[in-house]
């Protein structure tokens, strides 16, 4: 019977260390899947990163070339107005040049009259 006792005794050591082995492989694998699953996100949130600065570059430059443009815009619309003021201006000037000596004394009694109330061009009393 001691026999039979230490046998079952020696079956349940070596049933425990085939227990305790297995564990101990299962917890070294487990290390292993945990390290290569930090690995693999610490790749993703790099590349995330990565891909987020990019996207924000390239809306940068996009934006500086729709700035650029509306400058442009901006600018050659304001170089039209100036030069239509301009056009006006000379336009005016040329038809004022072109009037002659009784035309501009004819006006100039209209804006006296007007000026001191006479009614006999317009003037108010």
């Amino acid at each position: 019977m001691a026999e039979n006792r230490n046998s079952k005794n020696e079956r349940a050591a070596a049933e425990a260390k085939t227990k305790l082995r297995r564990l101990l492989e299962t917890e070294t694998q487990l290390e292993a899947a945990l390290k290569e699953t930090r690995l693999d996100a610490k790749a993703r949130i790099e590349s995330a990163r990565a891909a987020a600065e990019e996207r924000v570059r390239m809306l940068e430059a996009q934006l500086a070339s729709e700035d650029e443009q509306l400058r442009a815009e901006i600018a050659l619309e304001r170089d039209e107005t100036i030069n239509s003021i301009r056009e006006h201006a000379r336009t005016d000037t040329e038809r004022l040049d072109n009037l002659d000596a009784s035309k501009l004394d004819e006006l100039a009694r209209h804006v006296v009259d007007l000026l001191i109330g006479r009614q006999e061009s317009g003037g108010r009393p």
